[in-house]
């Protein structure tokens, strides 16, 4: 049994959820109507805490506020443990790992790439372990645009048991006694002395400050029921807000017990618990990407490369993808170190351009073309773990897997004829749009639990007992975790296409079933490959064409428990929503629109036609016409009564 110690700081930065600037749907490029409408925008993502440099990046689809403008989002961040004895060197050195190695869309999430993760650090653990979490805010926006409120922060964990002191929620979490407050001239002094409602000698988990340290404790006790897959996220003052800007984790706690379907890639190593076995991840690193390359003398005579081609020279993994449709960024990011070539068929990265769908490397002096380059699938693993987390962001008019959002961006999650694939799907959101289904076109799996039904059956059992039909889709809701495994050898009944070895070979769909949940962008998918084959262009679709409608269908807003449901709907310009007021009365009163969208009362509306000023009672009803331009138009509105907790938007195809 082991006590592994997090060290994860909170910090705020741009980001950009659709990186690779596609929509393999539709074919889309992220500027177009029907997604943004806006020009990309070139970004310096600064280094957390003062430290000098910065990292320049071209972002499609950033977050934004109500003005247009870039802001930023909550990202938790891995740094390693510190070295020195008093730990003065605390959160100086990053840790940065993928949350998927086999996601061919994720980028580099290091100092040259995003600088940590949406979802945050994995916290993975064995039953019988406990974890310790080493936890700062370093949430530096701007205090005269943010309120010190949205900027106090925690981390609150399911799955785990733990005291009251560790449970990070506001406004019930006592104080540690273990933690007092710094006394002065310490700056966590002062910075503990300004939280709203805070008074006391000792630390309170629920409400750290900009500045401010907590370490939390989360346990196991050796029970199997704690096994599985778990989110950890903020629960601090303005919970919802910053949970929706991304400050949301998961959490993996392995089942020793379990030999059948467990997946723990991890190296063993008791110095470093959460080290993982180079022999499961791509190119042996956790940063590595399931894509490489192999390159060819050039034939022939000397190929010179014009002026002008230099300026896309250095490229990254991240920005050649191996589904590359000639959208992704070229040149944006600083060129890494070079590294000593492993060998010598691939290249220096530094040294590489693109023209169209082919790659060339040039000469030391980047003169001549000397090498043509092919990008290669790594050979697959034998076992991976794919853990995906399907959410929204304030500030991204679309739904998300993994912070990403559109075909092309979500997560493509590589795996082989017979990888033992294991998926741990997370759910958040609002009640709109926080209610998913996960499908998987092909396979089929069971879920697992207890064997038995009484209290100690359940918690002594290893949780291995399927307790679910066979299923290829299951329903999930903000919060929901669930965890399975499919077997990937010839034969199996749970993988797709067959019992051929061969049979699952190729890309499929992987996404929420709630169609304009899939319309908007929460769709990836799963691609089997043999490995060493050519990582050339997958599919990509044509728009579904919307000009033959010309009486758009209504729509109704459920207005009802606090919420308007669904939270995001997506209608065609002239659609007539009609807002039905189940529950309390409630008003609604629009927050902000852009000038392309136009809202008119035609039935018993009266007054302001953009809200519905009165509280309107239980079991009436309210309708609106909402029109404006192709892709272009979008309404944020609210209960007048219950303001920023109870909020809706809607958006014109």
């Amino acid at each position: 049994m082991n006590e592994i110690h997090y060290w994860i700081q909170l910090e705020n930065r741009q980001w950009d959820a659709s990186p690779h600037n596609i929509d393999r749907m539709t074919g889309h490029d992220m500027k177009h109507s029907t997604i943004t409408g806006k020009d990309p925008v070139d970004v310096a993502l600064k280094m957390p805490g003062g430290i000098p440099g910065t990292n320049t990046r071209t972002m499609y689809n950033p977050l934004r506020d109500s003005g247009g403008n870039v802001k930023d989002a909550l990202i938790l961040r891995r740094y390693k443990p510190p070295a020195k004895q008093d730990q003065s060197d605390a959160w100086t050195m990053a840790d940065d790992r993928k949350v998927n190695p086999w996601d061919l869309n994720e980028v580099d999430p290091t100092d040259r790439g995003t600088m940590g993760t949406i979802p945050g650090p994995v916290i993975e653990c064995n039953v019988g372990d406990s974890v310790v979490v080493h936890f700062r805010n370093l949430d530096r926006r701007d205090a005269a645009d943010v309120h010190l409120e949205q900027r106090v922060h925690s981390l609150h964990p399911h799955g785990f048991v733990f005291k009251a002191t560790s449970d990070g929620a506001y406004p019930l979490t006592p104080p540690d006694p273990t933690q007092p407050v710094p006394a002065a001239p310490d700056p966590e002094a002062a910075a503990w002395a300004a939280v709203p409602g805070f008074t006391g000698l000792f630390k309170k988990g629920d409400r750290v400050p900009p500045g401010g340290t907590f370490v939390y404790h989360w346990n196991t006790i050796g029970w199997a029921s704690t096994s599985g897959v778990w989110l950890y996220h903020d629960h601090s003052i303005c919970d919802m807000e910053n949970v929706e800007l991304g400050a949301i984790g998961i959490i993996v706690i392995h089942n020793t017990d379990d030999h059948e379907q467990e997946v723990d890639i991890r190296a063993g190593d008791l110095a470093d618990p959460s080290k993982l076995d180079p022999a499961f991840l791509p190119a042996g690193s956790p940063n590595g990407s399931p894509v490489n390359f192999r390159c060819f003398p050039f034939p022939g005579p000397k190929v010179p490369v014009p002026l002008h081609d230099l300026e896309g020279l250095g490229l990254h993994h991240s920005d050649v993808p191996g589904h590359d449709h000639g959208h992704a960024p070229a040149g944006s990011v600083a060129p890494a170190p070079a590294t000593p070539k492993a060998d010598p068929a691939r290249p220096l990265l530094e040294r590489l351009i693109r023209q169209g769908d082919h790659l060339f490397e040039l000469d030391d002096k980047f003169q001549f073309i000397s090498r043509l380059c092919l990008r290669h699938y790594e050979p697959p693993p034998a076992k991976a773990l794919y853990l995906q987390l399907f959410h929204t962001l304030n500030g991204v008019s679309s739904m998300m897997i993994n912070g990403r959002t559109y075909l092309g961006n979500t997560p493509t999650m590589i795996a082989g004829r017979e990888t033992r694939m294991r998926f741990g799907v997370v759910g958040m959101g609002n009640s709109g749009s926080g209610i998913h289904t996960f499908h998987l076109h092909g396979h089929r799996w069971t879920i697992p639990g207890p064997q038995g039904n009484t209290p100690g059956a359940i918690q002594g059992s290893p949780q291995m007992q399927p307790v679910s039909q066979f299923e290829d889709t299951r329903v999930f809701g903000p919060a929901n975790s669930f965890v399975f495994t499919i077997d990937g050898k010839s034969g199996s009944f749970m993988r797709a296409g067959g019992p051929g070895p061969d049979d699952s070979l190729g890309e499929w769909h992987m996404h929420c079933h709630v169609l304009d949940h899939m319309m908007m962008g929460m769709m990836g998918s799963l691609l089997i490959v043999q490995g060493g084959e050519i990582a050339g262009r997958l599919p990509v679709g044509v728009p579904c064409d919307h000009g033959g409608m010309t009486t758009p269908a209504a729509k109704t807003v459920t207005v009802v428990n606090n919420a308007f449901t669904p939270a995001i709907l997506a209608v065609a310009s002239g659609t007539q929503v009609t807002f039905d007021f189940q529950g309390f009365p409630h008003t609604v009163e629009t927050v902000s629109t852009n000038m392309a969208t136009q809202v008119s009362a035609t039935k018993d509306l009266g007054g302001d036609p953009k809200q519905f000023a009165q509280a309107v009672p239980q079991g009436q009803q309210r309708v609106v016409t909402v029109t404006g331009m192709s892709g272009m138009g979008e309404i944020n509105y609210q209960c007048g009564i219950h303001g920023s907790s109870m909020t809706g938007k809607i958006m014109i195809l």
